[in-house]
C-alpha cells in the first residue's frame, strides 16, 4: 500500500517537473506579446483621426460647367504626313537607256526632259554599265529626287535633282598599290607564262607584259628553256580592298641558259639595264607569236614547192592564220603589193640606218596599212597567212642591210638609247635600292611593303 502510494507520488513528481522545466522560456514569450500588444494599442491611440488632420493647403469648390463658361478647344493636330519617297532599283541590261527606264519608273515628264538633256558632268550618268544597279528616288507624286548608278569596286555615282540645277556626288576610292615578289622556275615543256601560272599569283597579262621587256634579247617562243627561272618584282592595284589589276614591273631577272637578263623601271616610265643602258633595241627578236621555226636561213635550200635548190634569205614562223604581225622596228611602209605569184600578198617597211624589213604570205594587211604610212616598233601590220607559193600558213620574214640579206636570228640590234648624266645617277641609286630589297625576299616570295624610290 505505502508502495503503490509511493509509485503514484514519483508519477505526479515526474509530470511536473517537465512543465517547470519549460515555465521560464513559455513565461518570457507571453510577456513579449502583451508588450507589443500594448505598444500598438498607444500608437493608435495617438494617431489623430482625418477629421481632424489640419490642411496645410487651401482649397478652392469645385466650379460647375456654367461658371466656367465657354473654353476654348484645343487645337487639332494632324498626323497626316506626306507619304516617304518612292525607291525604285533596277538592275541595267544592255540596251537599256535612262530616259526609258525613268518612264518606267513613271517618272515626271519634266524632271525626264531635263536629265537626258543636261550638259556636262551629268552626262557621265547616261554611260549605264549593264550589270549595276540604277538606283532612283521618287516622291509621292513622281518628281525626282535622285538618280545614280553603283560602279565598280562599291563606287556610288549619284544625282541630286534641284529646281534649279543637278548635283553630281560620286563616293571615293581607297586606290592601293602593293608591292609583290615572285620566283619563277620553268620546267620542261613549260612557257614563261604556263610556269608562272603554275607557280600562282602572277596574271598572264603581267607576264606577257615581262617578256614585251625583254623580247629584245629573248626570243621567249624559241629559247626558253628548263630550269631557266625569273624574278618579278611587281605592283599589284587595290580599290576599296578589292583586287583590281597588277600594275607597273619595277624589276625583272630572267635567266636564260645561265645568262642573265635585268630590267629596272627608271622614273621616266622605261626599263633599263643594271647599268643604264637601255633594253629597247632597234629590232624586235620575232615579229609575232609562233609555233616553230619551219624553215631557217639558208644560202641552199630546197624548194619545197618549185623542188629546186636555192637560197632561203629569210626565216619561216609557223603559227595559225590570223596571227598578228608586228613590225620590228619604227619605220615606213614602203611597199604593198597583193596577190604576188610567190610572195602572196607582202609589205616592205624602210628604217634607220639602211635597214629594210620584208612580211611575206599574209591573209591581209592591218587597217591603215597603206604606202608611205608609218609604223612603230611592235605595232601589227598584217596577219599570217599562206598566200603565194606556200605549203601552210607561215611567214616568211627577211632583214635586209643596204641591199644585203641577213639572218633574222643573228642580225646586230643595237641599243636605242641610254641614261646619261644624274639621270644615270637617279638610276644607280634605285638599282641598288631594289637589289638589297630583293635579296631579303628570295626566300620569302610574299606580298611586301613599298621600296622607298628616289625620283
Amino acid at each position: 500500500m505505502n508502495f503503490a502510494n509511493s509509485q503514484g507520488a514519483n508519477a505526479g513528481v515526474g509530470t511536473v517537473n517537465p512543465f517547470l522545466k519549460k515555465f521560464p522560456v513559455r513565461a518570457a514569450c507571453g510577456a513579449v506579446i502583451a508588450i507589443v500588444v500594448y505598444l500598438s494599442a498607444q500608437a493608435y491611440l495617438a494617431f489623430p483621426s482625418p477629421d481632424n488632420i489640419p490642411s496645410s493647403v487651401p482649397t478652392e469648390p469645385v466650379k460647375s460647367q456654367s461658371e466656367l463658361g465657354n473654353i476654348p478647344p484645343l487645337p487639332r493636330i494632324d498626323y497626316d504626313h506626306p507619304p516617304a519617297p518612292r525607291l525604285v532599283s533596277h538592275q541595267i541590261k544592255p540596251g537599256d537607256t535612262l530616259g526609258a527606264l525613268l518612264g518606267s519608273f513613271g517618272t515626271d515628264e519634266r524632271d525626264i526632259n531635263r536629265i537626258v538633256t543636261c550638259r556636262g558632268e551629268c552626262r557621265q550618268l547616261h554611260k549605264l554599265i549593264p550589270g549595276a544597279t540604277l538606283i532612283t528616288r521618287l516622291t509621292h507624286d513622281s518628281r525626282l529626287i535622285s538618280v545614280g548608278q553603283s560602279l565598280p569596286y562599291g563606287q556610288i555615282q549619284q544625282y541630286r535633282v534641284y529646281p534649279d540645277s543637278v548635283e553630281v556626288t560620286l563616293s571615293p576610292l581607297e586606290r592601293r598599290s602593293i608591292p609583290t615578289y615572285k620566283h619563277v622556275v620553268i620546267h620542261d615543256g613549260e612557257s614563261p607564262i604556263s610556269a608562272a601560272l603554275r607557280t600562282g599569283g602572277i596574271k598572264e597579262a603581267t607576264v606577257l607584259r615581262a617578256t614585251q621587256i625583254l623580247e629584245y634579247d629573248i626570243d621567249f617562243w624559241r629559247n626558253v628553256y628548263p630550269n631557266d627561272d625569273f624574278e618579278i618584282y611587281f605592283d599589284q592595284i587595290f580599290v576599296n580592298d578589292e583586287y583590281v589589276q597588277d600594275g607597273d614591273i619595277h624589276v625583272l631577272r630572267f635567266t636564260n641558259r645561265g645568262r642573265l637578263h635585268e630590267a629596272y623601271l627608271h622614273t621616266d616610265g622605261l626599263h633599263y639595264e643594271a647599268d643604264g643602258s637601255a633594253i629597247q633595241k632597234q629590232f624586235l627578236k620575232a615579229p609575232l607569236r609562233y609555233k616553230r621555226i619551219s624553215s631557217n636561213f639558208s644560202n641552199a635550200r630546197k624548194h619545197p614547192i618549185l623542188g629546186y635548190t636555192r637560197a632561203h634569205r629569210g626565216v619561216d614562223y609557223a603559227a595559225p592564220r590570223g596571227t598578228p604581225i608586228r613590225s620590228t622596228a619604227d619605220g615606213v611602209v614602203s611597199s604593198v603589193v597583193r596577190n604576188d605569184r610567190a610572195a602572196g600578198n607582202y609589205l616592205a617597211v624602210n628604217h634607220s640606218n639602211g635597214y629594210v624589213t620584208r612580211y611575206m604570205h599574209l591573209s591581209g594587211f592591218a587597217s591603215g596599212i597603206t604606202n608611205g604610212t608609218r609604223v612603230t616598233r611592235g605595232s601589227t601590220i598584217g596577219y599570217v597567212g599562206s598566200t603565194g607559193l606556200s605549203t601552210g600558213p607561215h611567214l616568211h620574214y627577211e632583214v635586209i642591210k643596204n641591199g644585203r640579206h641577213l639572218n633574222p636570228l643573228t642580225v646586230p640590234n643595237p641599243s636605242v638609247e641610254s641614261l646619261e648624266g644624274p639621270q644615270r645617277g637617279l638610276f644607280l641609286a634605285n638599282v641598288e635600292t631594289y637589289l638589297n630589297t630583293l635579296e631579303g625576299l628570295r626566300e620569302q616570295n610574299l606580298i611586301v611593303e613599298p621600296v622607298a624610290v628616289a625620283q
